[in-house]
């Protein structure tokens, strides 16, 4: 089953997207007006500067640091030892970056901050992956830097979720607290969504009838949208529980379920097994320590 939380295609085709890039540029900006940096003395000679790991883990942040060198450096050369996505380990030289020594100070602490924090929360994932096993793991709208974290994500091996709340069709608790509509309403709507469109459900009875009323609409317009059910705090057991209960009631197809609220690591071997499709968490991006990195340089030449 393929899943609509997969929103990579938004951030990257052959080459960074539009709305990657805007992105990119709001946050590095942001970032270095907020730590300006000044060399102590003019550094107006080309000089030789190395990101060299401490501790092992998966690259993020390639396309971010190759803007921000490139906006912030006259005529950078940037050479990378390694690829995005790629494992790396102590002591392995990830970039190699050749400008002005004055403008790599200015920019060595953002460039520091960004890798080292994507590439923790793409390590992070990762491993979520590697447990999690044949359910996807994604995260969720809970991020500090917006899509530079979805993207990590993305690049550890997880899915996007929703980039915006206009990416999709999420109608949960605040939701119908603003706009009341009664449930065949609610699963009207979320017929017109072809892509992607998500229901908040908080229990076994919910969730019946969400997915009741989803089957008797598909039935009678014959289309073949999928619905997600976000089971929301249901908890491992609770989400198997709800999953076997729509396959007896004949109840699952043309359903995405997705378990989330409160995942942890030490529960993700019981998620492996709670039938869900996919499992959201904002630890990965809320939670994720950075990579230990360091920038040396070498003498100007």
């Amino acid at each position: 089953m393929g899943l609509p939380h997969d929103r990579s295609h938004l951030l990257w085709t052959d080459v960074p997207t539009t709305r990657f890039i805007e992105s990119i540029d709001r946050w590095t900006k942001t970032l270095m007006d907020d730590d300006p940096s000044w060399p102590m003395t003019p550094l107006d000679m080309r000089t030789v500067a190395k990101i060299i790991a401490k501790e092992p883990g998966i690259l993020a942040g390639q396309p971010v640091l190759n803007y921000l060198f490139t906006k912030n450096c006259r005529n950078p050369n940037l050479k990378w030892n390694i690829s995005e996505g790629d494992e790396f380990q102590v002591g392995d030289a990830i970039l190699t970056i050749e400008a002005d020594g004055d403008e790599i100070l200015s920019v060595e602490r953002t460039a520091m901050n960004l890798i080292t924090r994507m590439s923790g929360i793409a390590t992070k994932t990762s491993r979520w992956v590697k447990i999690l096993d044949e359910v996807a793991i994604a995260a969720t709208r809970k991020t500090l830097w917006g899509v530079l974290d979805k993207w990590a994500v993305h690049v550890g091996g997880g899915l996007t979720h929703r980039l915006s709340r206009a990416d999709a069709l999420m109608i949960k608790e605040n939701d119908l607290a603003l706009y009341p509509l009664i449930l065949t309403e609610q699963i009207s709507d979320a017929t017109h969504i072809p892509d992607f469109c998500v229901v908040e459900v908080v229990s076994m009875e919910h969730a019946l009838s969400v997915a009741g009323a989803w089957q008797n609409r598909l039935q009678k317009d014959g289309n073949t949208n999928l619905l997600t059910l976000l089971l929301d705090n249901l908890g491992p057991e609770g989400s198997c529980d709800v999953a076997c209960r729509l396959e007896t009631e004949g109840l699952r197809n043309g359903l995405v379920l997705e378990g989330s609220g409160g995942v942890r690591i030490d529960e993700l071997h019981k998620w492996a097994y709670s039938k869900m499709d996919v499992v959201s968490s904002g630890a990965l991006t809320m939670d994720s320590a950075p990579i230990d990195m360091t920038m040396l340089m070498e003498a100007g030449r």
